[in-house]
């Protein structure tokens, strides 16, 4: 069929009875600074029989075609606007709709620096760091330059829980969140595999926010993670800062201190993980002269 042409200026008819028709497999093209205006309707009146395909956002009449280079589209489902590239439909991140890394148990990110290297908003993704396991964990991108994934919800009311190894109420796929009211940690393993696969090289990955001192501290990113032992074994887990990428210092507590952190040499200046598990009621993060606070502990 040879291609039609006609040049139009304007086009007026009355709502909703009239009607532009062009045959089948007609594109329509819109040249320089023109552009198709439709004024006083709601909507955007379909054809008899034409489908709307609410898994992929877009309307289809009778035979579908492939996505042609240049077409757009809201998904209402990622609120994104998107584009054809290449054949399929991105979001302007450089990943096609859908496998966004963390998107899904399929497509985990490796970690929470991934997520944020693809564009992504603070929220919850599948992670799976090497063969650990993928899971559901919030990733924090709004605050201290992002990519921070929240590994334990740290709680006073399950006291002593978090001075642990291995994982602490994780139920089937689901990390900690914001949310939860009794302690939930990953497990120390699970978190060092994390480590292992960020692409994070700055002097601070670890933080523990304690919300009920309102105090941060920042732990040195040469330490590994067990939140058992003394924090003394290592001592990069009791170099730290009260700011992100601050400069550094080497508290050196005694062995009481547990995981990170300094729990009594600073006179409240600093925190700890934990202290002296031995004692049966230290609960929560700790400090000597500040006592007990809820928190969490993140990862980048």
């Amino acid at each position: 069929m040879a291609a039609g042409k006609i040049n139009v200026g304007l086009i007026e008819g009355l709502s909703p009875n009239f009607t532009v028709t062009v045959p089948e497999d007609t594109d329509l093209a819109f040249k320089g600074d023109s552009s198709l205006v439709i004024t006083g309707q709601s909507y955007l009146p379909l054809p008899n029989g034409a489908p709307l395909d609410f898994r992929n956002r877009e309307i289809s009449y009778g035979k579908r075609r492939q996505p042609q280079i240049g077409q757009l589209r809201f998904n209402t489902s990622t609120d994104k606007l998107e584009m054809v590239y290449n054949g399929v439909w991105q979001d302007g991140t450089g990943y096609p709709t859908g496998t966004l890394p963390g998107a899904s148990q399929g497509a985990a990110a490796k970690s929470g620096m991934e997520i944020l290297e693809s564009g992504q908003p603070s929220g919850t993704y599948w992670i799976s760091p090497g063969n650990s396991g993928a899971y559901q964990m919030y990733v924090d991108n709004s605050r201290n330059s992002g990519g921070w994934v929240l590994v334990a919800t740290v709680r006073t009311a399950t006291c002593q829980d978090h001075m642990n190894q291995g994982g602490v109420r994780i139920t089937g796929t689901q990390g900690p969140t914001l949310t939860n009211s009794s302690t939930t940690k990953m497990s120390d393993s699970w978190i060092n595999a994390l480590v292992g696969e960020s692409t994070y090289t700055g002097s601070t990955r670890y933080w523990m926010e304690a919300t009920g001192f309102n105090k941060n501290v920042f732990i040195d990113s040469n330490a590994t993670v067990d939140l058992l032992s003394s924090a003394s074994n290592q001592n990069e887990r009791t170099r730290i800062t009260l700011t992100y990428e601050g400069g550094i210092s080497d508290r050196g507590p005694n062995t009481g201190t547990r995981g990170f952190g300094d729990h009594h040499t600073s006179g409240g200046t600093y925190f700890a993980w934990g202290r002296h598990p031995e004692s049966g009621n230290n609960c929560g993060f700790r400090e000597d002269s500040l006592g007990a606070s809820n928190g969490y502990l993140w990862v980048k």
